[in-house]
């Protein structure tokens, strides 16, 4: 069980390491694209017509990409306040059972935006030529990262006897 939590946490952490190099390149590309349209329209007297769609995407893409590095790093937890109050086996059942809600709530936001993705794949952007689906490829995407942090978190539990972290 050891092995493969030890496996697993390897893996997370190289998703880990991806997702906050994407973040940092989304969050730069959306500052200089922002920063870029201020200046063209303030300075030249000329508005970029495609900036605040792009801005737009790359915000939406980024707050759904942070959300399994913030599990990974135990960042999303609201219930620490709690979860440090108990001790032995009381603890490690209502992080089990934290885990389980995350889960399924995460499953079911996986599960539930492949409609959307789909219909949304017939329909381009209103300045941008990319297809709607695109923008919203990330929700699916991170909702299962996000339930393979999770996992990734109850073997670690599991294998090590501990509370989450």
């Amino acid at each position: 069980m050891k092995k493969i939590s030890a496996l697993v946490s390897a893996a997370a952490s190289l998703i880990d390491r991806a997702a906050t190099w994407i973040l940092f390149l989304l969050l730069l590309v959306m500052t200089c694209i922002t920063f870029a349209q201020v200046v063209t329209r303030y300075v030249f007297n000329f508005s970029i017509t495609w900036s605040e769609e792009l801005a737009r995407f790359l915000f939406i893409w980024s707050i759904f990409a942070g959300i399994p590095s913030l599990i990974f790093r135990s960042g999303m937890t609201a219930f620490d306040l709690i979860l440090a109050r108990l001790r032995g086996k009381t603890a490690k059942c209502a992080a089990l059972l934290l885990s389980a809600a995350g889960l399924l709530f995460f499953h079911l936001m996986a599960h539930g935006s492949f409609p959307l993705v789909q219909r949304q794949f017939a329909q381009q952007a209103t300045s941008l030529p990319v297809p709607m689906g695109l923008v919203y490829i990330v929700i699916p995407v991170s909702g299962f990262t996000a339930m393979f942090m999770i996992v990734e978190n109850l073997l670690r539990v599991l294998a090590e006897g501990g509370k989450t972290s």
